[in-house]
């Protein structure tokens, strides 16, 4: 190419690259505004690009935050200290009102069938001392005679474990759907 001597060559040549820079920074800009969970429900017009900026910037500080509080959890859980305090990830403090100590642990329940038997494990918190009994009263209600029972108390949780022999079986038989015969 032949460069004219007022420089018109240079010229569109400098407008091309900063049309493919802008080009460039909008699609750059899409990809930021589509990884901030807030700005994607917003219509991108009525929000300055500054603005967008800012949100991203605030939400990257407040994702940076949330990952030091879990490394520290980490680091405590590692080393074996005990931390009872959940965070609020809204503001990254300890939310007193909520502890390890009161957190319940959802109670698990599985069922096995043995030979003319069946064994229940029934996983839960020891607060509930309860359960043992009324986990008995449920297997014999239904049908089973309770042979032998047992639990085992861990840190946080109780594991009960019951074998029964089954006393009822039920049968079902279904007859297969009725069909007239052609003649």
């Amino acid at each position: 190419m032949m460069q004219r001597q007022d420089g018109s060559l240079e010229k569109i040549e400098r407008k091309i690259i900063e049309k493919n820079r802008r080009t460039q920074m909008k699609t750059l800009c899409f990809k930021l505004n589509s990884l901030v969970p807030s700005l994607l429900s917003q219509p991108s017009k009525l929000i300055t690009q500054e603005s967008q900026f800012n949100h991203s910037i605030a939400h990257i500080e407040e994702l940076k935050k949330r990952i030091d509080i879990l490394k520290d959890n980490r680091d405590k859980l590692i080393n074996g200290e005990k931390d009872n305090k959940f965070y609020n990830f809204r503001d990254g403090q300890p939310d007193d009102a909520v502890s390890c100590d009161s957190v319940t642990i959802p109670p698990a329940m599985e069922l096995q069938e043995l030979e003319g038997g069946l064994k229940v494990i029934f996983i839960s918190n020891p607060e509930r001392k309860d359960l043992f009994s009324k986990i008995i009263g449920i297997v014999e209600d239904g049908g089973a005679e309770v042979v032998k029972g047992g639990y085992a108390t861990l840190v946080d949780k109780v594991i009960y474990t019951i074998h029964a022999k089954v006393q009822i079986t039920l049968i079902y038989h279904v007859n297969p759907p009725f069909r007239k015969a052609q003649a």
